[in-house]
């Protein structure tokens, strides 16, 4: 009819912000409201070692501390299950290749952090901050939007937490 086709917009499958507010997005939309913030800190832990296998034990023993292991092994597979079901069509970038292992699938990521599986923010920061060149630490400071996973106050993101605040300070030096 005369006007030109406009190209497709395109978002990455699974968008992962962990520094400062926390954001989860499937395409366009948030992820649903998930039954306990577990769901949430599974996500993280998983985004953390992004495209690594982590074993299931671990993961059940960092996020239930107090509870015995087949509780925790339980509370597990419940909330990879409801996390499953949030994520929809990005559930696949949950992995179990390994009957005892997870691990979070962002597909090869190109310049900007976009992926062919999503986006997830400290793992640009981490790259770039490896990198260390110029462009790199502006690329690392430019995704940096505040203290990781801020409204965690669970142990294992301590640490974390730390080492990419100095890392951030040593980058806008």
């Amino acid at each position: 009819t005369g006007q030109l086709a406009q190209p497709p917009v395109t978002f990455p499958v699974l968008e992962i912000t962990l520094f400062g507010p926390r954001s989860v997005r499937v395409g366009v939309r948030p992820l649903p409201r998930l039954r306990s913030s577990k769901g949430l800190w599974l996500l993280a832990l998983l985004a953390l070692r992004l495209n690594r296998d982590v074993e299931r034990d671990w993961v059940a023993g960092t996020l239930w501390p107090d509870a015995d292991e087949a509780d925790a092994r339980r509370s597990l597979r419940q909330s990879l299950h409801d996390l499953r079901l949030a994520l929809g069509p990005a559930a696949d970038r949950l992995a179990c290749d390994a009957p005892r292992s997870l691990r979070l699938e962002a597909g090869e990521v190109a310049a900007g952090g976009l992926g062919t599986g999503g986006f997830v923010d400290v793992s640009v920061f981490d790259a770039s901050v490896s990198r260390g060149d110029e462009a790199s630490l502006v690329s690392a400071v430019s995704v940096y939007r505040g203290p990781l996973l801020e409204d965690c106050a669970e142990e294992w993101a301590l640490e974390g937490r730390r080492r990419r605040e100095e890392e951030y300070v040593g980058a806008l030096e």
